[in-house]
């Protein structure tokens, strides 16, 4: 079974995840801590627990879920998995930054080094997670579902009655609502959404209460 703690970091407010289980086993997803108090904030929590970071996963390499993989990277020595085609992104990230209202040092980030396929199922320990490949907010984005707890983190792809933004470089409408309807909305009702940024939510509620993307 993975348990989850959920931080909100940044000044997006944006969810950062870690998904441990009862062995002490866990990986960071999103990681989205910004500054030395965000830093100490994570770092205490698996410390206290007494976790094993195995690895760093990303939905997607935009700024505001990618700011906290260089301290974790450089605490724990733990690789980031992201789905290949967003690595285009990471340049980019630290020169938009400023938009944002977000002050970062240009040198703090590292790559993926482990790249994720469509389907790959990731273990933690004895528990697993899906990759579903659901782009439309960004060209790589990924969402990872936990088919024996009933949840699933959807990034932005799907938020609590919304959907991601399809208007920044790689996003597409066409392919989010693709993504959604044929991807997320085929998951069991039960499933709860973890999303990017925001308070959680269901599969089955979305479909009938998310009027951005209808269940057709």
């Amino acid at each position: 079974m993975l348990n989850i703690k959920v931080f909100v970091f940044n000044g997006l407010s944006e969810n950062t995840f870690v998904l441990y289980n009862a062995k002490g086993q866990c990986v960071i997803v999103d990681a989205g801590n910004s500054n030395k108090t965000e830093d100490e904030m994570i770092f205490k929590f698996i410390d206290d627990n007494h976790l094993t970071p195995l690895m760093l996963l990303s939905t997607h390499l935009h700024i505001d879920h990618v700011l906290g993989n260089y301290s974790l990277n450089k605490r724990y020595g733990i690789s980031l998995a992201a789905y290949p085609v967003d690595k285009e992104y990471i340049m980019g990230v630290w020169r938009y930054a400023g938009v944002f209202g977000i002050d970062v040092d240009e040198n703090n980030y590292i790559f993926p080094e482990i790249e994720l396929s469509e389907n790959e199922v990731i273990k933690v320990g004895e528990d697993y997670i899906k990759v579903l490949y659901t782009p439309g907010h960004a060209l790589g984005h990924v969402c990872f579902y936990d088919e024996a707890d009933g949840f699933v983190l959807t990034g932005d792809t799907l938020f609590y009655r919304s959907v991601g933004r399809y208007d920044f470089p790689g996003g597409s409408y066409k392919e989010l609502e693709n993504s959604v309807r044929n991807c997320l909305y085929k998951l069991p009702d039960n499933t709860v959404c973890y999303p990017g940024h925001g308070r959680s939510t269901t599969i089955g509620d979305e479909k009938v209460y998310n009027h951005v993307i209808p269940l057709r």
